[in-house]
């Protein structure tokens, strides 16, 4: 017995021995010791010790260096508007005291003023500063805030409604370190990345990072209405109210937009005006101390496929569709037809209507423009004189003015930029922008719709709206109204005692 367990630890000694020794074995190999030749090519990296990585800066975003380069180039804007209030009444003016010794009268009105706040850029070091058009166009008073802390009151130099762009100037010789530089939003990729620097919600020199989402965004039905001529980059860095007006960089720190909308339905929908737009506002503003937009006459739609094959033209074929042509204008002075398909514009070809649009819009009114166009499968070069855009807004025919609000229903002309922002076709009738809750209107009408008809009788304009409104307000018994929703006309009830 004990021999036997002699044996045993003998042949476990072995074991153990031999274990050990093909551990040592792959070690060796594993460390690569060089006692054999090698064929496999090998990148030596150094090691670094831990303190050296803080020094190297291998631990810091890129982002603190863009952040630090823009930040003295954005500005802080409170804009001062002037608004009027009805008077608060004192003790007296309450209950029956008041109407015990006379009969009460109307409130009387007092100014109130009412403080909005945005962001800005600083573009030249003499003091001019770009922004959006709705933060200066009815302010009374702007006042200009720099990184430094330091407060300057601003005028307006000059501003463009269409674009939303504005450019103030202040009184104050500025560093090149606190002048912005511009970028190429022409050259901007989707999937770069893009920071936002701005003041959201009075949060002085915010800065958020994402990347841009998307281009050329336009026809988006932004609240107030929005500028007319859209373009927008779309990115989802966090974009805020209080952002407007501010920039969006690139990782070089370039300005490639300026914050202007974000969608209030979701979240990672932010939008800025490209940058190469708002050049050419500024240097109009400051070499003519206007701006001028070219206008042709016409409706652009877009080229779907069912169009193409109903026209015998191939899928590849990329152009925009001319939906409807207005007499006397620009584009039927020029022999644009309805029907007609636009594939290039100034020799660059066309792929949708925005596009068309903005390039339009681009060029002064008073300049001549080629089109090359499909008419009938052959191609035909056009030229046009373009017109003044806003000269053709102020003479629109539909009546301009503000409607009534009855049964909820907000309503605005088709020529109003809601309108155009959403590209109705309609040529007659009302656009309903809002609707009140619980109001008798709510579930029946919506955002979007035209109202063509209200009682049997045709509104063509708001006028009509508001005649048809004004003879209907002491009805009770059910309303029938016509409506072109989504390019289909119905008809809707509504119930005045809702």
């Amino acid at each position: 017995m004990e021999d036997k367990v002699k044996r045993l630890m003998q042949k476990f000694s072995i074991f153990t021995l031999m274990a050990v020794t093909f551990i040592l074995i792959g070690i060796i190999f594993a460390s690569r010791m060089e006692w054999t030749d090698t064929t496999v090519a090998e990148v030596q990296t150094p090691i670094i010790p831990a303190k050296s990585v803080v020094n190297l800066g291998l631990t810091e975003s890129p982002f603190i260096a863009v952040a630090e380069m823009v930040k003295p180039a954005v500005v802080s804007i409170s804009s001062e508007m002037e608004s009027t209030v009805p008077r608060m009444q004192d003790f007296f003016d309450r209950g029956p005291f008041r109407d015990f010794f006379e009969p009460r009268t109307p409130q009387k009105m007092q100014p109130r003023k009412a403080q909005s706040g945005g962001t800005g850029i600083i573009i030249s070091s003499d003091g001019y500063i770009l922004t959006n058009n709705h933060l200066a166009e009815k302010a009374a008073k702007i006042t200009v805030t720099l990184a430094d802390g330091d407060e300057y009151e601003a005028e307006i130099a000059g501003a463009d409604p269409m674009t939303d762009v504005a450019l103030l100037k202040i009184d104050k010789n500025l560093k090149p370190s606190q002048v912005a530089k511009l970028g190429d939003s022409d050259a901007i990729k989707i999937g770069q990345w893009a920071i936002a620097i701005g003041n959201p919600f009075g949060l002085d020199w915010t800065v958020t990072v994402g990347v841009i989402s998307a281009k050329g965004r336009g026809g988006l039905n932004i609240s107030g209405g929005g500028p007319d001529l859209q373009n927008f980059i779309q990115t989802d860095a966090s974009i805020n109210f209080g952002n407007s007006g501010g920039p969006l960089v690139n990782i070089r720190g370039e300005v490639i937009g300026i914050n202007t909308a974000i969608n209030t339905q979701g979240q990672g929908l932010g939008f800025a005006i490209p940058i190469n737009m708002a050049r050419q506002v500024v240097d109009q503003i400051k070499n003519e101390g206007k701006v001028s937009h070219g206008y042709l006459g016409m409706l652009p739609a877009p080229l779907t496929n069912a169009k193409k094959e109903a026209l015998g033209l191939d899928k590849d074929v990329k152009g925009i569709f001319v939906d409807h042509v207005e007499p006397n204008t620009p584009a039927d002075e020029g022999g644009l037809e309805p029907g007609d398909v636009i594939v290039e514009l100034e020799n660059e070809k066309i792929a949708d209507v925005v596009q068309f649009r903005n390039k339009v819009a681009s060029r002064k009114a008073g300049a001549t423009v080629e089109m090359l166009v499909l008419r009938n499968g052959k191609e035909k070069k056009l030229h046009f004189k373009l017109g003044e855009r806003a000269e053709h807004l102020s003479q629109a025919p539909n009546v301009p003015g503000k409607s009534v609000v009855w049964l909820g229903i907000h309503v605005e002309n088709l020529n109003s930029p809601q309108a155009r922002n959403w590209r109705i076709d309609e040529q007659k009738g009302v656009l309903v922008v809002d609707i009140d809750d619980n109001s008798p209107a709510q579930g029946n009408l919506q955002p979007g719709d035209v109202i063509i008809e209200i009682d049997r009788r045709a509104v063509d304009n708001m006028s009509d709206f508001n005649k048809i409104a004004a003879d209907l307000k002491e009805r009770t018994r059910n309303i029938l109204f016509r409506i072109s929703r989504d390019g289909r006309k119905t008809f809707v009830v509504v119930t005045p005692g809702k």
